[in-house]
């Protein structure tokens, strides 16, 4: 009976799990962290910071970003709920780190499809 119960909440907790890593995967796209070298990243903030509309852009991104990791973050929540402590931050941390995987496989095509 334990089996069936947590098979069921397995595949009620699946298409949330999978909406969070989407979600995650997102935010990194917009942040492109997974993709640009560290000396790139400071060429980039260099330059724009030359720029009043790079700047304002840069904060755009990073605010838009932080949102959609936030809305992941709770959708992992929602279904943590029983055991938060332990639950949430071992689903999260998976969460952060498939995210990051799927935007290094395919978020620089995302993004050149987005230009």
């Amino acid at each position: 009976m334990a089996g069936r119960r947590t098979v069921d909440l397995g595949l009620r907790a699946a298409p949330f799990i999978a909406a969070a890593v989407i979600l995650h995967c997102i935010a990194f796209v917009i942040w492109d962290v997974g993709s640009r070298p560290p000396a790139r990243l400071v060429a980039d903030v260099r330059h724009a910071l030359a720029s009043p509309t790079a700047v304002s852009r840069g904060i755009w991104q990073f605010v838009l970003g932080a949102i959609i990791l936030f809305a992941g973050a709770m959708l992992m929540l929602s279904v943590t709920l029983v055991d938060v402590r332990r639950e949430f931050t071992v689903l999260e941390s998976i969460a952060v780190v498939a995210g990051l995987c799927i935007e290094m496989l395919i978020g620089t095509t995302l993004r050149d499809l987005r230009r």
